[in-house]
């Protein structure tokens, strides 16, 4: 069976090759992973094994250098050479990330070099490394189960990178009204949607029909509420005015929503809703 190496006391790089060839690279899927110094020289490895994030004398895979002098991470030249155009596209931030972590050590100053000190904390602390770290305090000086729990995130991350791609379709198909900034979504399967219609089409609501389940629901500058007086009159009028749920901070007005689903079909018409949305932007 193939082997994996990479180095003992995982970083950000070395977990991301190991998931990244048995993700990516054929015939690998299944290879056993063992763990050396980083300073291994590679001599004892097993033939038509692979060599992770180590140098291991020339035999192992370290990632690519630019002519300026910059060297990318492992895992980009991985992902570059074996994933798919369409695997490539879904974790393209991913790939970034730990380019920037791997040849810096603090990605987000590489990143985002503008954002104050607060963010810079905010964020260290709780993006991807510091999950690894997270998990490392855990599993102290076990790397085979930090490596298999972080594998379980960058699959969690891939398949929703995939799914915002279908999203991107989906939110093609959507129901734009005249001026472009209210949209009617209907029986949506895939969660970013509605932002790519927020962060990229300019919609300012959207009315959403998932089966039984109606709603209204807004991008984060508008100012006015979905429980608005103009929206609590059609629910009024079609006698459901104690079935719906306003949600405190006023972006969601809603009769039943993919956290409480909605057992029968609402009376009030998706068009009225949207049509009475639209009101606000002339």
């Amino acid at each position: 069976m193939k082997k994996l190496y990479t180095h003992s006391s995982v970083d950000l790089d070395a977990v991301a090759s190991i998931w990244g060839a048995k993700q990516f690279i054929p015939d690998t899927k299944n290879a056993t992973i063992e763990f050396r110094p980083a300073n291994w020289d590679g001599a004892d490895a097993e033939g038509g094994s692979l060599i992770l994030d180590i140098d291991a004398n020339g035999k192992g895979i370290k990632g690519e250098k630019e002519t300026s002098g910059l060297t990318h991470s492992c895992f980009a030249f991985i992902v570059n050479q074996y994933a798919s155009e369409t695997e490539k596209k879904a974790i393209s931030n991913l790939v970034k990330f730990v380019d920037a972590q791997d040849t810096s050590g603090l990605a987000v100053k590489v990143i985002a070099p503008e954002i104050n000190k607060e963010a810079v904390e905010v964020l260290s602390s709780t993006g991807i490394n510091a999950v690894l770290r997270s998990l490392q305090s855990i599993f102290y000086q076990n790397d085979s189960i930090v490596v298999d729990r972080m594998s379980e995130i960058f699959s969690g991350m891939l398949k929703s990178g995939i799914a915002r791609q279908r999203a991107v379709i989906e939110a093609e198909k959507a129901n734009i009204l005249p001026g472009g900034k209210v949209a009617i979504v209907t029986n949506s399967r895939e969660f970013a949607t509605n932002g790519i219609l927020f962060d990229q089409k300019g919609i300012k609501v959207i009315v959403y029909i998932d089966g039984f389940n109606l709603g209204i629901i807004r991008e984060g500058s508008v100012e006015f509420r979905m429980d608005h007086i103009n929206f609590r009159t059609i629910v009024k009028n079609a006698g459901e005015e104690s079935e719906w749920f306003a949600h405190p901070a006023g972006f969601l007005f809603c009769r039943g929503s993919r956290k409480a689903k909605a057992e029968t079909m609402s009376k009030v018409d998706p068009m009225v809703l949207a049509e009475v949305a639209n009101n606000f932007f002339q």
